[in-house]
C-alpha cells in the first residue's frame, strides 16, 4: 500500500490543490490527514470540503481545527493565528463545521498511530522535536511508527535502543528506507505553511511494501494565495511567512 500522509493546511488551497495532484500522479492507494484544515489562509471551506471529497481519506483534528470550533481558546495563540481564527469563525458553513467537530484525536491502525501533535496528550498540542517528547511518545504506544504534523517541519526521529534517539531534519525530497525494526516518529510536514525554510508544499508518501518513506516538495502559486490574504484583510506577516517558508 502507498499511503499518503498530509498536515497543516492551514486554508491554502492553492497548495492543496498541487499536492493533491502530485499524490495522484504517484498512485497513492489511500491517505491521512493530521489536522489543522485551517487557520493562517484565505480558504478555510474550501480545503475543508476538498479534504471531504477524497475517497479512502481519514482526518483528524488539529488545534486550529478545534480552535474555530470554541472548543479551545484561540487567546492563547499569536496575534496572527488568533485574527484568522476568529475571522474563520464567521466563515465557516454550517456543514464544515460538523465536520469539524466529528474529527478525531488520534488514529490507531496496525503497527501504526496518527495524531496531529502527540500521542500522549494529543490537546495539549505539545511539539515533538526534541529527546525528552520523543520519549514520552514512544511509551505512550507501542506502534512502530507514530505519524504526527503540528511543528510545520518534516522530521524523523529513530528510537533504535531503549534510550538511543537519533533525530534528522529532513531538507528537500527525500527517501528513507525503515526496514530495520527501529521505532520511529515522522513528521510530515506542511502543505500549507511550511516553517524549514523551503516554500514548497510538503507531504510524505508510506510504500508499505518497499518500506519506504518518501518526503515530496511541491511547488505551488504562492503569489495568488499571497493576494487572497492580501483581499481577506488577514495579518500581512502570514502572506511573507508562506513566501519565506518560515
Amino acid at each position: 500500500m502507498r499511503l499518503m500522509i498530509f498536515s497543516d493546511i492551514h486554508g491554502n488551497i492553492e497548495a492543496l490543490q498541487s499536492v493533491l495532484k502530485d499524490a495522484v500522479r504517484r498512485n497513492v492507494h489511500r491517505s491521512i490527514c493530521l489536522g489543522d484544515l485551517v487557520g493562517y489562509g484565505p480558504y478555510p471551506n474550501e480545503c475543508i470540503e476538498m479534504v471531504r471529497s477524497l475517497n479512502n481519506c481519514r482526518c483528524l483534528a488539529g488545534n486550529h481545527d478545534v480552535a474555530a470550533l470554541w472548543e479551545t481558546s484561540p487567546y492563547g495563540m499569536s496575534k496572527a493565528a488568533k485574527k484568522v481564527i476568529l475571522w474563520t469563525m464567521d466563515q465557516l458553513s454550517p456543514a464544515n463545521k460538523t465536520y469539524l467537530s466529528s474529527l478525531p484525536d488520534r488514529l490507531d491502525i496496525g503497527e501504526m498511530t496518527f495524531v496531529h501533535a502527540n500521542p500522549y496528550n494529543p490537546r495539549g498540542w505539545r511539539y515533538v522535536m526534541d529527546r525528552k517528547y520523543a520519549l514520552r511518545s514512544f511509551t505512550t504506544t507501542s506502534s512502530r511508527f507514530i505519524f504526527i504534523g503540528h511543528s510545520h517541519r518534516p522530521l524523523i526521529i529513530t528510537r533504535k535502543r531503549w534510550l538511543k534517539i537519533t533525530i534528522e531534519a529532513i531538507a528537500g525530497n527525500t527517501v528513507s528506507v525503515v526496514k530495520d525494526p527501529g521505532r520511529r516518529i515522522i513528521n510530515c510536514g506542511s502543505v500549507g505553511q511550511p516553517r524549514d525554510n523551503d516554500p514548497r508544499a510538503c507531504y510524505l508518501i508510506y510504500d508499505t511494501r518497499k518500506q519506504t518513506i518518501h518526503f515530496h516538495r511541491v511547488e505551488y502559486n504562492i503569489q495568488k494565495t499571497v493576494q487572497a490574504i492580501q483581499g481577506a484583510n488577514l495579518p500581512p506577516v502570514l502572506g511573507r511567512r508562506i513566501v519565506k517558508g518560515t
